[in-house]
C-alpha cells in the first residue's frame, strides 16, 4: 500500500512538471512569434570630424538588413532608391565656427534608427604678416586706337599707337597693430609713336597723406589729403626753345574720406566721398570746386568675382556754362583659373551740363558707353601681363561730339 502511493506521489509530480515545462515552452514561442526580428541599422561618417575650411562635403553611409525607406539629414530628407539595403551620401555644408551638429534619421521597412554626429569647425589660425613699409607698382602699356582723337562719325579718323608708363610708389609709417599713416606719389605720362601728335601727350602727377585704421567702427577707414597736377605739351608756344615741354593746364588739391565692411570672406562694401579745389593754370573758367560720393560692392562665389561700382560727380565752376554733373555706372565680373583671369567689363557714364553753353546755345549732355574684355597671367604674385579690348561709344546732343573708338592695351605690371 505504502509503494502504490509513493508511486502515485512520484507519477504526479512528472506530470506537473511535463505540464510547466510544455507552458513555458508555449508562452516563449508565443512571445518570440509577438516580438519583431532584431533590426540593426548601421550609420557611419566617413568625413572628418574637425575641418579648417567652412565649405565642404559631410559624408556617411547607411546599411541595413531591410530595404531603406527614408533617409533625412537635419529633417531634410534625401534621395533613397528603391529596394535599397546599402546607401552613401554628400551632404554639401558652410560650417559655424565651432561645434556644428548633424542628425541622421534612418527608417526602413522594420524599424527606424537617428544618430548624432558633430563636426568641428577649427580654421587655421593666420598670423597677421605686416606688410612692408614700401611698396608700389610699375606699369608699362601700349594701346593702339582706331580713333584717338575721337573725331565724330562720317570724318576721317587717326588711328595711331602710344605708349604709357606709370609709376607708383608708398611708404607707410606703423602708429600700432590697427593703424598708420603713408606717404603716396603717382607719376603717369604717355608718348604718341606719331609725334605729330605731340599735343595730346599728358603728365599725370599726384602726391597725399593718407590715414588708415584697419578695424574703426567695424570697417577699414582711410582718410588723405593732396594734391594732383595735370601737364600736357605745349606744341606751340611763345618761347620756340620750350616746344615739345609739358606745362601744367590743372591743379588742385583733395581731400577724401573712404571706408570698406566685409562680410565674412565673401561679400565687401565699400564708399568715397572726396573733395576737389581746382585751379586752371591758363584761365579761370575752370576754377572752382568738384565733389565726388561712390558706393561700391564685391562680391565672390567660388572662382567668380562680381562688382559694382555707382558714382555721382557735381562742379561748381567760376564760369557756370562749364558746371556739370555725372553719373558712372561699373559693372563686371571676372573668372578665376590660376594663374590666368578672364573679365568683362560695362562702364556707362552720363554727364549733363547744368547751363546753356554759349557757343552752341544748348545744354550740353554727353552719354558714353564703354565694353571691356580682359585677359590677365601672372608670371608670380609680383608679376603679370594683361591684354584689353575696349569699344567705346559716345552719344551727344552735340554732333561734334559723339564717336566710336576701338583700343587694344597691352601691359605689363610689376609689384614690389
Amino acid at each position: 500500500m505504502f509503494f502504490l502511493r509513493l508511486r502515485a506521489f512520484v507519477f504526479l509530480l512528472f506530470l506537473v512538471f511535463v505540464l510547466e515545462v510544455n507552458s513555458i515552452n508555449a508562452q516563449t514561442e508565443k512571445n518570440e512569434q509577438a516580438a519583431e526580428p532584431p533590426e540593426e541599422i548601421l550609420i557611419f561618417r566617413t568625413s572628418p570630424g574637425i575641418e579648417d575650411q567652412a565649405e565642404g562635403w559631410f559624408r556617411f553611409q547607411v546599411s541595413t538588413f531591410s530595404p531603406i525607406l527614408v533617409v533625412k539629414v537635419n529633417g531634410f530628407a534625401q534621395m533613397v532608391a528603391e529596394g535599397a539595403d546599402w546607401a552613401e551620401y554628400e551632404i554639401p555644408y558652410y560650417l559655424k565656427q565651432g561645434k556644428n551638429l548633424f542628425t541622421i534619421f534612418v527608417q526602413t521597412k522594420t524599424g527606424q534608427g537617428e544618430q548624432e554626429f558633430i563636426v568641428n569647425y577649427e580654421p587655421l589660425q593666420k598670423k597677421g604678416k605686416a606688410p612692408p613699409p614700401f611698396n608700389g607698382v610699375v606699369i608699362l602699356g601700349q594701346t593702339n586706337s582706331d580713333n584717338i582723337l575721337a573725331t565724330q562719325d562720317g570724318k576721317s579718323k587717326t588711328s595711331a599707337a602710344k605708349n604709357d608708363l606709370l609709376l607708383s610708389a608708398a611708404y607707410a609709417f606703423g602708429l600700432n597693430e590697427e593703424s598708420n599713416v603713408s606717404l603716396k606719389g603717382i607719376l603717369k605720362f604717355d608718348r604718341h609713336q606719331n609725334r605729330s601728335l605731340v599735343a595730346e601727350e599728358v603728365l599725370f602727377r599726384q602726391f597725399s597723406t593718407e590715414y588708415r585704421h584697419k578695424n574703426l567702427l567695424g570697417m577699414e577707414f582711410n582718410t588723405g589729403l593732396g594734391q594732383t597736377v595735370i601737364s600736357v605739351k605745349d606744341a606751340n608756344p611763345s618761347n620756340p626753345y620750350k616746344a615739345g615741354e609739358f606745362r601744367e593746364d590743372v591743379q588742385s588739391l583733395f581731400l577724401f574720406l573712404a571706408g570698406k565692411i566685409r562680410w565674412g570672406k565673401i561679400v565687401m562694401a565699400s564708399f568715397k566721398i572726396q573733395a576737389d579745389s581746382q585751379n586752371k593754370v591758363k584761365t579761370n573758367t575752370e576754377d572752382g570746386t568738384l565733389t565726388l560720393a561712390s558706393l561700391g560692392a564685391k562680391i565672390r562665389w567660388k572662382e567668380f568675382r562680381f562688382q559694382a561700382l555707382g558714382d555721382s560727380r557735381s562742379t561748381k565752376f567760376e564760369e557756370a556754362s562749364k558746371d556739370y554733373q555725372s553719373t558712372l555706372i561699373d559693372a563686371g565680373t571676372s573668372y578665376l583659373w590660376t594663374p590666368w583671369v578672364f573679365g568683362l567689363n560695362f562702364q556707362n557714364n552720363n554727364q549733363q551740363y547744368k547751363n546753356v553753353d554759349p557757343s552752341t546755345n544748348q545744354v550740353l549732355q554727353n552719354k558714353k558707353d564703354k565694353v571691356s574684355v580682359k585677359c590677365t597671367y601672372s608670371f608670380s604674385s609680383s608679376t603679370v601681363v594683361s591684354a584689353d579690348l575696349k569699344q567705346i561709344k559716345q552719344a551727344s546732343n552735340d554732333a561734334t561730339r559723339a564717336y566710336k573708338e576701338n583700343q587694344v592695351t597691352l601691359q605689363y605690371i610689376w609689384m614690389f
